[in-house]
Formats: structure tokens, sequence, C-alpha cells
């Protein structure tokens, strides 16, 4: 019989390219950038941790199950959950909220789970979690503001689920494929997946929780992390990534990480 894998405990502070943004008596916040095809073994943490994930890809699995993760999404993790991470050819960008262990997630919280990730129904907190994110580099807030506003996005992490019932269409998954690996007008997509574009965007929506416009966005931001991480120019990563000119890819970059493509080519090199 084979020996059970090892769980390693590992501090809130560690981990690839994680940088603390902030410090606090109660909290704490971060932002971590995971390189495409990185892995991380079975681990815990020391804390508990409410995580956003900005932009790319994550699969993550614990003793409770596995997600797979393609777009924006929320995870709640317990002190000393162990788990296993892969963040697949994107790699992900991620702002985080840390909390000791002692404090009571139940509650103050009324978090009853030990691990869950969310992906309905985000959008006000995307533009609440960016707009933070953006404030922070920016040096827009003094510390007693910072806390205040990371507190109101942990309020508006703990709303509850609002997952569609029923089967997603097959065609989907292909759908999103799509738009993840290549720059393609969804129209001509639709056309041809064969199905209507006004049933594309409903059904997206309904089941991605944004609009197709919105993931492609992300999706050609993503294929440009791993450019800047690399340190291209600016200008080169636009044209591989997909995007119409560099003023493009600046407007997503701030729309869907709440930094200029240059403060991401910093971040992704820290």
């Amino acid at each position: 019989m084979s020996s059970p894998p090892t769980t390693h405990r590992i501090d809130a502070a560690q981990g690839p390219s994680r940088r603390r943004v902030f410090s606090g008596e109660r909290l704490s916040a971060r932002v971590s950038w995971y390189a495409p095809g990185e892995h991380m073994h079975r681990h815990a943490h020391d804390c508990h941790q409410l995580s956003l994930l900005l932009l790319g890809t994550l699969m993550e699995q614990t003793g409770q199950g596995e997600e797979r993760l393609a777009v924006p999404a929320l995870g709640v993790k317990q002190a000393g959950v162990a788990h296993a991470n892969d963040y697949g050819p994107s790699g992900a960008l991620m702002l985080g909220i840390d909390l000791p262990a002692s404090f009571d997630l139940q509650d103050r919280l009324g978090i009853g789970r030990a691990w869950q990730w969310r992906g309905h129904a985000l959008q006000p907190l995307l533009l609440q979690g960016r707009g933070l994110l953006s404030a922070l580099f920016a040096g827009e807030l003094a510390a007693a503001d910072v806390d205040a506003r990371l507190w109101e996005l942990l309020a508006g992490m703990v709303a509850p689920d609002e997952r569609p019932s029923g089967t997603p269409p097959r065609w989907l998954a292909l759908y999103c494929q799509r738009l993840q690996d290549e720059n393609v007008p969804l129209a001509d997509l639709a056309d041809e997946l064969g199905v209507h574009p006004v049933y594309v965007a409903r059904a997206f929506t309904r089941w991605m929780g944004s609009a197709p416009s919105v993931f492609r966005a992300r999706a050609q931001l993503q294929r440009a992390l791993p450019l800047l991480a690399k340190g291209q120019a600016l200008v080169d990563v636009a044209q591989q990534a997909g995007f119409a000119d560099q003023s493009h890819f600046s407007r997503i970059a701030r729309t869907h990480s709440g930094l200029t493509p240059a403060r991401l080519r910093a971040l992704l090199q820290a």
C-alpha cells in the first residue's frame, strides 16, 4: 500500500511571486502570480484565505473535491485545509485576503464550509477588488482606508451563490476553449458552432457569469501575462495576445486587473 501524500504547512507570506500589499492587525492582503504550468504539491496554510481569481486558470484539489476554473472566481479555504494546485497554460493572477486561524468564519462571516469556489454573480465584487488593487498600487489610500475597503470586500465575498440549475449546453465548452486559444470574432464562432449569437450571449452569461465579450477580453489578457512575465515589449505583447493595438491592451488590462500593462509587467517580474 502506498504512503499517503505529505501535507506541508506553509506560512501565509510564502508562495510563488507573492507580494503582500497590506498588513493590518486583523487581516492582510496579497497579490499572487503563478506562472503558466506551475504546480503546487499538497500543502496547507496557517491562516484562512479568501481569494479572487482575477485572471488565468486554476485547478485546485482537496479531500472534498476538485475545481477547474477558467473564469473569475472566489475561493474560500479555512486554515489547515490540505490542497494541491495546477495553474494550467495561462498561469493565474489572484488577489487574496488572509485572516488568522483564530478568526471564526462561521460566526463573523457566515462561512460554514471549509473549502469552496464560487464563479457566479461576481461582477460587482470583481470591480470592487480591481479598484482596490489599483488604488493600492497607486498609493492613493491611507492604511485605515485600506483596512475598511478590505472588510467591505470580505462582506461582498460571502454573498450567496447563484449557480444555475440543470446541465450546461455541450457547445459551451468548445466555445470557451476557442476563445481562450485564439482571437476569433464572437459572431463567427457562434456561426461555426451552429448557435445563434443572441442565444450564445444569454446562455453564456447564465452559465459563465460574464458576457462572451468579457470572457474574450480576459482570454486575451491571459495570453499576455506570460509574455509580460518574460519582459517583452508592450507593443509586441499587444500584437501577440490579439489586441487591436497597445491602447486597446492598456484599456483591457486596467479594466480586468486594475493595473496598466507596465505595472502588470513589473509585478510579474518581481
